[in-house]
């Protein structure tokens, strides 16, 4: 019967536990992070020391909101300089490969991929910026709106710029000779880490719902 935020606990199990089994690493669109990232675990009956609880019964989820909010502002940081290394790459080869007799730095729709590119990647930093004065300034709840946009907004500009570099690349740019398919990977993925875009986007309206009534 106790409140809906804490009914969790978080404990701390050592991976050599009896009863811990590691069934399988998880690779995301195909690419492999073993021993990091994340696998298929089996955890049967297994007992740990009560000291393992953290901070005490009932707090997981304040422990976890307490680390997402400087965790979402860590991802979408890192998530803007994947994008400008995509957009570095992408104007590198527009001047250097030639399509059609010209080369692509001469060709309209990569010269507007490029600015587009630039003004996605302002516009995310400086949200990204506002997010994280905010949080230094009110904390995590108070800046939870913020937070929320720029979980959706980075990652999602960062796809886009990172699929235009590919473009530029042609078949080269899906290929391992170039970070662009791997960090692809990597910014697709955190549009669900830390909770999807569609959680964050309900989260959002209602906040801003809520001004108005």
């Amino acid at each position: 019967n106790a409140d809906r935020h804490k009914q969790q606990s978080m404990i701390i199990v050592p991976r050599d536990t009896r009863g811990v089994t590691i069934v399988r690493s998880l690779p995301v669109f195909g690419y492999d992070d073993a021993p990091h990232g994340h696998a298929e675990i089996v955890f049967d009956n297994v007992r740990v020391p009560a000291g393992n609880l953290l901070l005490g019964e009932g707090r997981g989820f304040e422990i976890a909101q307490g680390r997402l909010g400087p965790g979402r502002i860590h991802h979408c940081m890192r998530t803007i300089g994947m994008a400008e290394r995509a957009l570095e790459y992408m104007c590198k080869r527009s001047l250097s490969r030639v399509a059609f007799g010209k080369r692509l730095a001469e060709q309209g729709v990569t010269l507007e991929r490029i600015a587009e590119s630039r003004i996605l990647i302002d516009q995310a930093r400086l949200l990204v910026l506002k997010a994280a004065d905010m949080m230094d300034k009110v904390g995590n709840k108070l800046a939870a709106k913020e937070i929320g946009m720029i979980k959706v907004a980075a990652p999602s500009m960062a796809c886009k710029v990172i699929d235009w570099a590919i473009q530029a690349h042609g078949a080269g740019g899906l290929s391992a000779d170039f970070p662009l398919a791997y960090d692809y990977a990597q910014v697709r993925t955190l549009r669900f880490a830390d909770g999807p875009d569609e959680v964050h986007r309900n989260q959002i309206a209602k906040l801003e719902l809520a001004r108005y009534r």
